[in-house]
């Protein structure tokens, strides 16, 4: 039973020869075709002047709270301003993994172009690249419940050479 079938897809294993046919000369030829590799993530280092002995981490978690009102500084907006800041490197593209813990979130930075919601139980992906430094304001902007309202979300974007030196020093804590 799978002799016609060996014969019909491998005629070269069955002994046969048949012409080309006028199709199967207009593509392309084998020699003009490009060689197919495996390519992995660690063929391509991240280039030393910015990692100068920091650990990059596979993933990055910290949790920031709101000011208080009575805690602000001059300069600090109220209502949009956290006791940790996150601190992202400009020109390079970054990759958020959200997912909620409790109950649906809604992770937005409308300055920089990002929305997603937070689910507990699955996770969103949202790439982002900054081209500019600078202070980025955020909030929740989902109804969450009792004391999840008005979650502010504040990124702080600087250079790669300043933020692998921040790098190095959170990581060492």
């Amino acid at each position: 039973m799978l002799s016609p079938l060996k014969s019909l897809f491998w005629p070269a294993a069955s002994g046969k020869t048949y012409e080309k046919s006028a199709l199967e000369n207009l593509g392309a030829r084998k020699e003009a075709r490009a060689k197919l590799q495996d390519v992995k993530a660690e063929d391509y280092a991240t280039p030393e002047k910015y990692l100068e002995g920091a650990e990059i981490p596979t993933f990055y978690q910290f949790q920031s709270n709101m000011v208080a009102d009575e805690d602000l500084k001059p300069g600090m907006v109220s209502g949009l301003e956290v006791d940790k800041r996150l601190t992202l490197p400009t020109r390079t593209h970054i990759r958020f993994l959200v997912t909620g813990q409790d109950v649906l979130h809604s992770f937005s930075i409308p300055s920089l172009g990002l929305k997603t919601d937070a689910t507990p139980g699955r996770i969103n992906r949202i790439n982002t690249f900054i081209q500019r430094e600078g202070v980025f304001y955020g909030q929740c902007s989902e109804l969450c419940g009792t004391l999840h309202g008005f979650m502010p979300i504040v990124v702080e974007a600087v250079s790669p050479e300043t933020y692998a030196a921040h790098a190095r020093k959170w990581y060492k804590e």
